[in-house]
């Protein structure tokens, strides 16, 4: 696939803190809402 002393590029960024605070709030937020339907099927 690669030659011989070729070297892999490869892209990278910066972390952005904001967007894993949202990710954590939403899967909080649906396993509630699946807990409450859960909770009211009974």
């Amino acid at each position: 696939m690669h030659e011989e002393g070729e070297e892999i590029m490869e892209l990278t960024h910066e972390p952005v803190p904001i967007y894993r605070k949202i990710f954590f709030i939403a899967v909080i937020i649906g396993a509630l809402y699946l807990g409450i339907i859960f909770l009211n099927t009974f």
